[in-house]
């Protein structure tokens, strides 16, 4: 995912598209949804590898941080890659730390818990499973 976001960033026109009539702030709108998906991808993952055990909150803020510094990089190499010194893009930042911390707020108050429920028990299911072959055996 981390690859992708870096792909899109660096590269020129990556779709070879003119000219798009977008409506304004477009591109903080991108920054936000794609630094909401990366973030929210991370946490999900870390949290399934916690399984059956709670995800910790400090390790999902500090993966919803170094997503917003993640952000702070790849603008600051934009700045000396492709466009002028000068031209640094704060609001680009804010938006895609905006974007992974609603991702960790999204996860922590909405989607902890139906996630946790619907792995969890796959994976009882899975252990129960396994259990139940080896003792037929």
């Amino acid at each position: 995912m981390i690859l992708i976001v870096i792909f899109f960033t660096f590269v020129r026109n990556p779709l070879g598209v003119k000219s798009l009539n977008v409506f304004p702030h477009a591109e903080q709108v991108g920054h936000f949804i794609l630094y909401f998906v990366t973030a929210l991808v991370i946490i999900l993952d870390y949290a399934k590898s916690r399984l059956p055990h709670h995800s910790k909150i400090n390790q999902e803020i500090a993966i919803a941080a170094m997503s917003a510094v993640l952000a702070l990089v790849m603008e600051i190499g934009l700045m000396f890659y492709t466009r002028g010194h000068d031209d640094f893009q704060s609001e680009n930042v804010f938006a895609a730390a905006l974007g992974a911390a609603m991702a960790f707020l999204f996860y922590h108050f909405w989607l902890l818990h139906p996630f946790r429920h619907y792995l969890y028990h796959s994976i009882q299911h899975h252990w129960r499973y396994q259990h139940r072959r080896k003792k037929k055996k």
